[in-house]
């Protein structure tokens, strides 16, 4: 199951994907013959106050039941039933008054006479002049959804919150769309229109928001959307697929870490929890590099890092890696586990502490690194093994992509090696 796609228009298409694919085809044509005897425009109810066009349970139900009887299967009212849960597990309708919690784990049965249900086309539910689109039309190309929260606007609804009164955060329904290159913002996992739309392909840019527990900021031409999630992890997860999307990352940059004026200004930790200074590597060419244990691109990275270790470690160069769990959770293990993964590709150089490299708790070598030589994604790292080599002087030289081997820049290596301090 895809974690990372929440709410139930997901979950309904998760169990659509489970039929045969015939009688998800046969799902399908039973959708079209509904279409096609404009049982949307002659069997029409327009539900105030929302002035949404809709069908009874039982007109939708005997259209299933003459679409069926074309065939050469006998149909019976189960029969029918399955197909008429099967048309909204697909998500060509969706129940009028939808149910407060779904049951992902067992399949719901939604025939209902006198129900009412809608079409999720906009072209179809009378919604289509009004620029809008329902959760089910974003839902193909979708990369994240899932409930996110939005903080009370107003000063005084803040303060009230403060003084103890009833939480005034609003509970809303997000979904970063790839194709879209957008961020949309709905009432609820099954509204039929939008609250708001961002387009994060232009001058869109993100950034973790310290002012709320898990708080994620997106910024466009349109203005500014801050909400917050439920962990870390999915922190995490939302603000890299808004970038993927098309935003930008900002990094909330420390004052400090502006003043810094090479790489031996800053500390970080070993495994072990003793305190590195990186003077300790002055005079030499560094190479950092953010690793993880699961990712596609470990097999590729671990053994060409070694490599380059073996043969230019007594030239002057150090590689010093930086485990981090920031992405799809690739580093869940603990430093004694890395350190006994690692011994397979003959890893010698040197290994940091687990922690993160974006975000307020990013570790400060990174954050350096990040604002001296930004990315396509701005002061951001993108992925795991993301790569910055160093000169002799401290001095960040060149940021290479997770999917550059480390062997693909081994002249740019080679070139910083044959310099000496007083020539850079």
């Amino acid at each position: 199951m895809d974690v990372a796609l929440q709410g139930r228009a997901f979950e309904r298409r998760r169990q659509f994907e489970k039929l045969s694919p015939a009688k998800q085809q046969q799902t399908a044509d039973i959708y079209d013959f509904v279409v096609k005897s404009d049982v949307f425009k002659s069997q029409r109810v327009y539900w105030s106050p929302t002035n949404v066009v809709c069908v009874r349970g039982d007109v939708l139900m005997r259209k299933i039941f003459q679409r069926l009887s074309n065939g050469l299967t006998a149909t019976t009212q189960e029969h029918a039933d399955e197909f008429f849960d099967a048309l909204v597990l697909s998500g060509f309708v969706s129940p009028l008054r939808e149910r407060d919690a779904v049951n992902a784990k067992k399949l719901e049965s939604f025939a209902d006479d006198k129900g009412f249900f809608v079409p999720t086309d906009s072209q179809l539910n009378g919604r289509a002049n009004l620029n809008t689109a329902s959760v089910w039309e974003v839902r193909d190309d979708a990369i994240q959804a899932g409930t996110v929260v939005k903080p009370a606007k107003s000063y005084a609804a803040y303060a009230k919150k403060r003084m103890g009164y009833a939480a005034l955060d609003v509970s809303c329904y997000a979904v970063v769309n790839d194709k879209h290159k957008c961020l949309y913002l709905f009432e609820s996992d099954h509204a039929l229109q939008f609250s708001s739309k961002m387009d994060l392909s232009i001058e869109a840019t993100v950034q973790f928001d310290e002012t709320l527990a898990f708080g994620i900021r997106v910024t466009g031409t349109a203005g500014s959307v801050v909400f917050s999630v439920e962990s870390k992890e999915l922190q995490d997860a939302w603000l890299n697929s808004i970038i993927n999307a098309g935003a930008q990352y900002r990094e909330a940059f420390n004052l400090a870490a502006e003043t810094v004026k090479s790489l031996y200004d800053l500390k970080d930790f070993d495994m072990a929890g003793k305190e590195v200074s990186m003077e300790k590597y002055r005079g030499k060419v560094v190479l950092v590099v953010n690793v993880s244990t699961l990712c596609a691109l470990t097999p590729i990275n671990y053994p060409q890092l070694a490599k380059l270790d073996a043969k230019y470690r007594d030239q002057g160069l150090e590689i010093l890696a930086f485990p981090c769990n920031q992405f799809a959770g690739q580093e869940p293990g603990t430093h004694e586990e890395i350190l006994e993964f690692v011994k397979k590709y003959n890893c010698q150089f040197q290994f940091f502490e687990k922690h993160d490299v974006n975000g307020a708790g990013a570790r400060p070598v990174f954050t350096y690194l990040k604002a001296q030589l930004p990315g396509a994604f701005g002061n951001f790292i993108k992925w795991n093994f993301t790569k910055f080599l160093v000169d002799r002087n401290g001095q960040p030289y060149r940021r290479y992509a997770p999917k550059d081997g480390p062997l693909s820049f081994e002249e740019d290596i080679k070139t910083l090696l044959e310099q000496t301090q007083s020539a850079l």
